[in-house]
């Protein structure tokens, strides 16, 4: 009986890494509201994308500490639909100090003619082979041109939903979340996606924990650095097995095995000479791993992401089901409060186990570490965070 029932937790686990409809979820983003500005984070030092509707044009600032000689500013149509980028222009940006910044505007007509409808911003960096495709900077922006004038669209049901989740989660000590070895997370991270038994932590893998996390976070004075320098070690590092989250099968998620792996260029079913793939549980089942090794509480959650594909890009009034559970993050406690660290969408790195190619990006961008509510709303809704009932 006991074999039975573990069993079937084991499958229920598994089914709640697919995409499935999450009950109690709500069904509708509702209407946008139109405001004039939009920034991305107002807490990362020298880090920020800052996007301020100005009548006829929309006015875009940054700072980054990531080099690029180029940046290029482009929209796409959500409604009218449009299966490519509207291009817009290119920047140069300025270096001072270690860090790159750059302003720009995007008045309300392109090439194509006059801008009028509903469309995401994006930021590229062209890579200096045109072959090659641009590594994302900054997406998720929504905007509106209506009679020549912007507006930018803020979905406040999505935002509330999302404080409404975290404040219940909030009443749960952050002391919940602190254990490395992540009993409370073990049959989530440690499950092996083919045979379905779930791995031991022991005390080996612990100190594994810890001896990593200490080498990565070398030189931080602050928690909040040593988180920082965490989310840019896994988004470096990890790549993206898109074909496991699309087919439900073999996401590899064990961080101890992940990292092991990757560090000691161990070949598995998803690494291969210092390179390892896994799916967004993955990434956070490593930043988990590592804060946690610090002593920062760390609690995981799963909500539905926005849809962006190669042939369309989506907002939260064109979405289809909002209440689809298909993403994992984290959220993590520094400074007396949580915040969100969301890996996965911090590089463009893949595998393709079909033909076992690796496309290497690096780190693209900080837009999920420690974002506004804004910001998150625009395309992650919470749906639950474990370990709050």
């Amino acid at each position: 009986m006991k074999k039975k029932i573990a069993i079937i937790l084991s499958l229920l686990l598994c089914l709640s890494m697919f995409p499935m409809e999450a009950q109690g979820a709500i069904k509708s983003a509702g209407q946008p509201t139109e405001v004039e500005s939009l920034i991305s984070s107002e807490n990362l030092e020298h880090n920020f994308v800052k996007v301020t509707a100005m009548g006829e044009q929309l006015r875009i600032e940054a700072e980054t500490p990531i080099e690029a000689e180029r940046f290029s500013i482009s929209v796409r149509g959500v409604q009218p639909s449009t299966s490519s980028n509207y291009w817009c222009t290119y920047v140069t940006p300025v270096k001072r100090d270690g860090y790159y910044s750059f302003e720009a505007t995007i008045p309300n007509y392109v090439r194509e003619g006059k801008l009028n409808g509903t469309y995401v911003l994006c930021i590229t960096m062209p890579p200096k082979d045109t072959r090659s495709k641009s590594d994302m900077f900054y997406k998720n922006c929504n905007f509106k041109v209506e009679n020549g004038q912007f507006s930018i669209l803020e979905y406040g049901k999505i935002k509330a939903e999302n404080l409404a989740k975290n404040k219940k989660a909030n009443k749960v000590s952050s002391k919940n979340f602190k254990k490395t070895n992540l009993s409370d997370l073990k049959t989530l991270f440690f499950r092996d996606p083919v045979t379905k038994k779930v791995a031991s932590v022991t005390n080996k893998k612990v100190k594994y924990f810890k001896t990593v996390s200490d080498k990565v976070v070398k030189g931080a004075d602050s928690d909040y650095e040593k988180l920082l320098k965490i989310y840019e070690y896994i988004a470096e590092n990890f790549y993206y097995d898109d074909i496991a989250f699309k087919t439900g099968t073999k996401q590899y998620v064990d961080p101890y095995r992940n990292l092991y792996n990757m560090r000691n260029k161990k070949k598995s079913a998803n690494s291969e000479n210092g390179k390892v793939a896994t799916t967004c549980v993955g990434y956070a089942a490593a930043v988990a791993a590592l804060a946690r090794a610090q002593g920062i509480p760390v609690r995981i959650v799963n909500g539905h992401h926005v849809g962006m594909g190669k042939d369309r890009y989506y907002n939260w009034t064109t979405e289809e089901n909002i209440s689809k559970m298909d993403h994992w993050w984290a959220e993590c406690y520094v400074d007396g409060r949580w915040i969100t660290v969301d890996a996965t969408p911090g590089n463009s790195n893949k595998w393709n186990r079909t033909t076992n190619t690796w496309t290497y990006t690096g780190l693209t961008n900080y837009i999920y570490f420690d974002p506004t509510p804004e910001q998150l709303a625009t395309s992650h809704m919470i749906l639950e965070t474990k370990g709050v009932k």
